[in-house]
C-alpha cells in the first residue's frame, strides 16, 4: 500500500476522530494487540472506563495490518454484543461517529491515512461501515454485501448468535450460510456486561474450538476469528484476563469516576398483613394488586425526596431515573408520575425496549442529549429538569449521567449497572439514589419470572455492608466504584445474589452438523435459543410490524404482493418474547404483567384454553411460498409478523397491549433510506383519513384509465399526511416509468380499486439514500434472471469469477483457494444454458433465441410466471444444479486445485443444496444430447444424474457424502465463508449490469 501508516499515532487517530486522548489502558491494549495479534479473552473493566474505545482500536489495527495479505491478523469484521433490547445504542453511536470522521477526515491528517488504506483494502468509497442489527427481517441484508468491507455490527445476543449458528432471526434459509459465513470467519466478536450472557460465552467456547484447525483437515485458510468478553464480574474460567492498572486509577477523569461516592438508600415496605395462600384467587389477585400499588406509590414517593433533596443542595433542574424490573410497572409508574410532573416543568421520558426505533429515535436522541457523560470538569446545565422512567434496558448501551436512580430490588449485578448511570462522570455534586423492596421481593418462596429469588439474597448481602441511618431513616450503602469494590473483596457476592443464568446445553459436532443445514433446515433442529440464553429463558425471537393498508380479507399472495413492493424494515419493527405476542393475539391485552427487558421465564402451557381466539397475523419470510397467514399457535422463534393496524398494541412510548387505537403505518419512511434502487407509494385505507375512503374509490375509478400524474393529482386532493403527499410529489423525478396497480388491494361492490400502488422501478433518491442499501438478493431463477437488462451469459459469468477473485485477493486466501473461486464463478449459471431456459429467457419463444445471438445469463424484461412451462421449465428446476454436472465437462475443471470445493461453490450459489436440492426435472435423465459453446469451447448438454439424485456419484461420492468432505476439510464456518465469497461476488456484479443498463461491464467498477 502506498498510504503509510504507523503504530505510534494510535493516540493522534483517537483525538482526532473523537476529541480526546486514550487512557492508559487503551494505549496498553493497542500494544498488547500489536506486538500478539490476539485480543485477550476477558477485558475486566468497571463502568464508564471507555470500553467502547475497543471498536476504535480494532479499526485502527486494520488500518494497519490492511497490506498484510495472508499473514494479516486483524478480523475485517467485528460485532458488539449485549444481551438487552437497547433504547439508545452509545456503541452503535460511536462507531457511527468514528465512520463519519475517516469519511470526512482532513486530508494530511491521521485519519485520512487510516480512511485511505482502509479503502485500498476494500476497494470501497466507504473506508468504514457500521450497522445495527436490530430486529431480523428477511430480505435487509444491507451489511451482508462483500466480505471485504471493513464492517462494525452492534447487536444483541440473539441477532448475532443465531446468524453465527446458522439459524438467523429473521434471515431467510438461502441468506442464513452466508450470515454465518460472515461472521464465523475474520470475524472478532465482543461480548459487552458478559456476566449477562454467559449461555452465550460458553457457546462461542464451543465455536471457538470447531472453527480451528483441530477440526478440520485443511490448515491454509487462516482469517482471523475471536471472541472477547468485556464484565468487571466475570463468570469463574475465564482467562487472560486485562485490567486497569495504578497509571489508570491515577488518571484525572478515570480517578474521579472511579473515587466518586453514591450514598444510596434501602426502602423495605413492610407487611400489612400475612398474605393467605387459602384465600380464593380473586383475593390474592387484589392482594397482589394492593402490593404492587404500594409499590409505584413508594418509587415516585422516593422520587420526590431525591428531587427536593438535590434542589436543596446546589442541583436545581436534576435529571432523575426510576429504574423497574417490569415493562407494565414502568408504564403505571410514567403515568402517574407525568400527570404529577405536568405543570412543573419536567421533562418526562418512558424507556423501554419494546418500541419501534422510527418513533423512539424521533422523540427521544435529543432529549438525551444533555444528560449525555461528559468529562469533569465539563459543565453541565440543564435547561429543564427530566424525569426517566425506565426498564432494564438503561443497565447497558446507554451513557448517561444521572444526579438521582430511584431502582425497584433487583439482583446485585443489575443494581450495580443501574448505578453506574448515577453520577457517571464524578462530578463534585451531591447524588442520591434509592432501592424499594417489597415483602413478596423479599421472600424466600418468590420465585421471580426474571431473578428468581437473587432479588432476595441481594438484599441481605446489600444489609450486611448498609451504615445504619439516623432514627427514623434507611441504611444506606455507598455503590461507587471504589467503594463497592471494598465490600466485594472482603465479602463476596454470593453466585445466589447476582441474575440467575442458564449453562448452555454442549454444543456438540452432531448439533453443528445439524445447524449448518440450511437447504432444507432438519426436522430435529436443535434449538438455538437453547445456546444463547440457556433451556429456561425465552429470548425476543419476534419481530412485529403494523401495517395500515393488509386485513385479514386479503389473501396471502395479495399481502406478499404489497410487502414485496414496500418491504418490511426492522426500523418499523418491536421485538418480542414469543409468549408475549401469542398471548396478546388470544387475549388482546394484559400481556406485559411478566414483561422484562432481559430474556426471563415464561410458561406457555395455560394459553390453551384461549386458542380458538387467536387473531391472525401474516408471516413474512421473503418467500411467497412459505409466506402465509398464521394463528397465534403458529408462531416461532425468529419469525416475523405483519399486523394489520386495527389490532392496535402500541402508542408513542412502545409496545402496548392495552392500546386499541390503530397504530400509525411507518413502511413509508422505514423504506425512504432503500429507495435508491426503486420507490413505492401506496393509498388505501387506513393510510388516508376514514371519511375520505368512498371518495378514495371514486377518484381512483374516473382516474384508472388515464396517466399515472391523473391518479397522482388525483390522490392530492385527499387529506394526507405530510409524509405520503410528499412522496407523491417526489415520483416527478422517477427516472423511469411510473406503474399503478390498481387491483393488489382488490375492488368494492361497485367495481371501483379499492387502493393503489405507484412504482418508480428505476427510482427516486430521497435526501439521505444510504449509498450501501440493500437490493433483493438473486437467490432465485425468476427474481435473478429477469431484471429487465439484457446480460450475456459468458460476460456475466466472467463478471462473477472476476470479483471472487478479487474478494478472495483483498482478504488473503491462499492462491489455490483464489484459483477456485475464480473457477466457481466461471462456471456458477452453466446451467442457463440449457435450451429450455434460454427460451425462456428470449421472451417465451420456443424454439430459442437465435442461433447466433449470444447465450443470456439476464433476460430484458419480465414474463408471465406461466411462461416457464410454457417452454417446458419444471417448477423445481434449478439452473445451479445442471452447473453442477456440467462444470467437470469443460476443459478448465481441470486447473481445479480442489475440484471438489469448486463443485459445492457452484451449486450453492444461491443458497439450495446445503446438502438436498429442491431441483426436478424429469429431462436430466433422458433426452437429446445436443452442445454448447461456452468461453471457447463447446460443452455437452447430454443427460446425467445430477446432485439432487441419489445416484449422483463423483468419485464415489454423492452429493451429501461430498458435503461432510468439504466440511472435515475447510469446517463448518470456513466452508460458509467460501460460500459467501463466491455469492456476494454474484449479488454485486448482478447488482452492477442492473445500475449500468447495457454499459459495457467494467470489472474495476464492480460495487462493493
Amino acid at each position: 500500500m502506498s498510504t503509510p501508516l504507523d503504530r505510534s499515532e494510535f493516540a493522534s487517530f483517537l483525538q482526532e476522530v473523537h476529541g480526546y486522548q486514550p487512557f492508559p489502558w487503551q494505549v496498553r491494549l493497542f500494544d498488547h494487540l500489536v506486538e500478539t495479534g490476539a485480543w485477550p479473552e476477558l477485558l475486566k473493566l468497571p463502568t464508564s472506563s471507555g470500553k467502547t474505545t475497543v471498536i476504535d482500536i480494532a479499526v485502527f489495527y486494520l488500518a494497519l495490518e490492511a497490506d498484510a495479505g495472508a499473514n494479516r491478523r486483524a478480523p475485517m469484521r467485528l460485532a458488539f454484543i449485549v444481551d438487552r433490547r437497547l433504547v439508545v445504542d452509545d456503541a452503535y453511536q460511536h462507531a457511527k461517529r468514528l465512520a463519519e470522521n475517516l469519511e470526512a477526515a482532513e486530508p494530511d491528517s491521521v485519519s485520512a491515512r487510516v480512511a485511505a488504506r482502509l479503502r485500498e483494502l476494500s476497494g470501497s468509497s466507504h473506508p468504514l461501515v457500521v450497522r445495527r442489527l436490530r430486529g431480523g427481517v428477511p430480505r435487509e441484508d444491507d451489511w451482508a454485501r462483500t466480505p471485504i468491507q471493513p464492517t462494525v455490527l452492534c447487536s444483541t445476543v440473539d441477532q448475532v448468535g443465531s446468524r453465527l449458528l446458522f439459524r438467523g432471526y429473521g434471515v431467510s434459509d438461502a441468506m442464513k450460510p452466508v450470515h454465518a459465513g460472515l461472521l464465523g470467519a475474520d470475524c472478532h466478536l465482543f461480548v459487552d456486561e458478559a456476566h449477562l450472557a454467559e449461555p452465550l460465552r460458553q457457546t462461542l467456547s464451543w465455536v471457538a474450538m470447531y472453527n480451528g484447525p483441530r477440526w478440520r483437515t485443511d490448515t491454509t485458510i487462516k482469517l482471523p476469528w475471536g471472541y472477547t468478553i468485556m464484565t468487571a464480574t466475570p463468570q469463574p474460567g475465564v482467562n487472560q484476563a486485562f485490567e486497569l492498572e495504578d497509571e489508570d486509577f491515577e488518571h484525572p477523569i478515570l480517578s474521579a469516576r472511579w473515587s466518586a461516592t453514591k450514598p444510596v438508600r434501602l426502602i423495605e415496605l413492610k407487611k400489612k398483613t400475612a398474605r393467605d395462600k387459602s384465600a380464593p384467587e380473586e383475593s390474592l389477585q387484589e392482594a397482589d394488586e394492593a402490593e404492587e400499588n404500594r409499590r409505584v406509590e413508594a418509587l415516585i414517593d422516593e422520587f420526590r425526596t431525591a428531587a427536593q433533596y438535590l434542589q436543596a443542595n446546589g442541583v436545581p433542574r436534576p435529571a432523575i431515573a426510576i429504574v423497574v424490573n417490569r415493562v407494565g410497572r414502568a408504564r403505571a409508574v410514567f403515568d402517574a408520575l407525568r400527570a404529577e410532573l405536568a405543570s412543573d416543568g419536567w421533562t418526562p421520558m418512558l424507556l423501554m425496549g419494546p418500541a419501534r426505533p422510527l418513533d423512539r429515535d424521533a422523540w427521544l436522541t435529543g432529549q438525551l442529549a444533555p444528560i449525555r457523560t461528559r468529562p469533569w470538569p465539563e459543565r453541565r446545565d440543564l435547561e429543564h429538569p427530566i424525569a426517566i422512567v425506565a426498564t432494564q434496558c438503561i443497565e447497558v448501551g446507554i451513557d448517561i449521567d444521572l444526579d438521582a436512580v430511584i431502582t425497584d430490588a433487583a439482583p446485585i449485578d443489575a443494581l450495580r449497572q443501574r448505578f453506574g448511570r448515577l453520577n457517571r462522570a464524578g462530578r463534585p455534586t451531591p447524588c442520591l439514589g434509592a432501592i424499594v423492596a417489597t415483602p413478596t421481593d423479599l421472600s424466600s418462596r418468590t420465585d421471580d419470572p426474571v431473578y428468581g429469588g437473587a432479588i432476595a439474597e441481594a438484599w441481605a448481602y446489600l444489609k450486611r455492608h448498609a451504615q445504619a441511618g439516623r432514627r427514623g431513616e434507611a441504611p444506606t450503602v455507598d455503590f461507587g466504584l471504589a467503594a463497592f469494590e471494598s465490600f466485594v473483596k472482603a465479602d463476596p457476592v454470593p453466585d445466589e445474589a447476582l441474575s440467575p443464568t442458564e449453562d448452555a446445553p454442549v454444543l456438540m459436532p452432531a448439533h453443528v452438523d445439524l445447524l449448518a443445514c440450511t437447504s432444507p433446515v432438519p426436522a430435529a433442529d436443535p434449538e438455538v435459543s437453547l445456546y444463547l440464553h440457556g433451556p429456561k429463558r425465552q429470548p425476543d425471537a419476534v419481530s412485529v410490524i403494523w401495517r395500515a393498508d393488509i386485513h385479514r380479507v386479503l389473501g396471502h399472495r395479495a399481502v406478499f404482493a404489497l410487502l414485496q413492493l414496500v418491504l418490511p424494515r426492522s426500523t418499523e419493527a418491536v421485538e418480542l418474547p414469543v409468549w408475549a405476542v401469542k398471548m396478546w393475539l388470544r387475549r388482546g391485552s394484559s400481556a406485559d404483567a411478566d414483561l422484562a427487558d432481559v430474556a426471563s421465564q415464561m410458561e406457555d402451557e395455560d394459553l390453551d384454553a384461549d386458542r380458538a381466539s387467536s387473531r391472525e397475523v401474516f408471516r413474512w419470510t421473503g418467500n411467497e411460498d412459505t409466506s402465509a397467514w398464521i394463528s397465534a399457535n403458529d408462531i416461532r422463534p425468529g419469525d416475523t409478523i405483519v399486523l394489520p393496524a386495527s389490532y392496535g398494541g402500541l402508542d408513542a412510548y412502545g409496545w402496548n397491549p392495552e392500546e386499541t387505537a390503530p397504530v400509525r403505518d411507518l413502511g413509508l419512511q422505514a423504506n425512504l433510506p432503500f429507495q435508491g434502487s426503486y420507490f413505492t407509494v401506496r393509498v388505501a385505507p387506513g393510510l388516508v383519513a376514514q371519511e375520505d375512503e368512498a371518495r378514495l374509490a371514486a377518484i381512483l375509478a374516473e382516474a384508472e384509465a388515464g396517466d399515472w400524474r391523473d391518479v397522482r393529482d388525483g390522490l392530492l386532493e385527499l387529506k394526507l399526511d405530510d409524509d405520503l403527499r410528499a412522496s407523491l410529489m417526489r415520483l416527478d423525478a422517477a427516472r423511469g416509468r411510473v406503474q399503478a396497480f390498481f387491483d393488489i388491494y382488490g375492488r368494492d361492490a361497485q367495481g371501483r380499486p379499492i387502493g393503489v400502488v405507484l412504482e418508480a422501478r428505476r427510482g427516486v433518491a430521497a435526501d439521505g439514500v444510504d449509498a450501501l442499501s440493500a437490493v433483493p438478493a438473486t437467490e432465485d431463477d425468476l427474481f435473478g434472471s429477469i431484471t429487465g437488462v439484457p446480460v450475456e451469459l459468458e460476460a456475466h459469468c466472467q463478471g462473477v469469477a472476476e470479483a471472487a477473485l478479487r474478494f478472495a485477493r483483498a482478504v488473503g486466501l491462499p492462491e489455490s483457494i483464489q484459483r477456485d473461486l475464480e473457477l466457481a464463478g466461471l462456471f456458477h449459471d452453466f446451467g442457463k444454458a440449457d435450451r429450455r431456459f434460454q427460451s425462456y429467457l428470449a421472451f417465451g419463444d420456443p424454439l430459442g433465441p437465435d442461433m447466433d445471438a449470444p447465450l443470456l445469463a439476464k433476460s430484458g424484461r419480465p414474463l408471465p410466471y406461466h411462461v416457464r412451462a410454457d417452454v417446458g421449465l419444471p417448477d423445481r428446476w434449478r439452473h445451479e444444479a445442471l452447473s453442477v454436472s456440467l462444470a467437470p465437462r469443460h476443459p478448465r475443471f481441470q486447473e481445479a486445485g480442489d475440484p471438489e470445493l469448486v463443485l459445492w461453490l457452484v451449486g450453492t450459489h444461491h443458497g439450495y443444496g446445503r446438502p438436498f436440492f429442491p431441483h426436478d426435472d424429469p429431462a436430466s435423465s433422458s433426452g437429446e444430447p445436443y452442445s454448447r459453446t461456452l468461453f471457447g469451447y463447446a460443452v455437452e448438454m447430454a443427460p446425467s444424474d445430477g446432485p439432487q439424485s441419489l445416484a449422483y456419484d463423483w468419485h464415489g461420492v454423492d452429493w451429501a457424502g461430498l458435503y461432510e468432505l468439504l466440511k472435515a476439510r475447510y469446517g463448518v464456518w470456513g466452508l460458509a465463508y467460501l460460500e459467501a465469497v463466491l455469492r456476494l461476488a454474484d449479488h454485486r456484479v448482478s447488482e452492477e449490469e442492473q445500475r449500468m443498463r447495457g454499459v459495457t461491464r467494467d470489472s474495476s467498477r464492480i460495487s462493493t
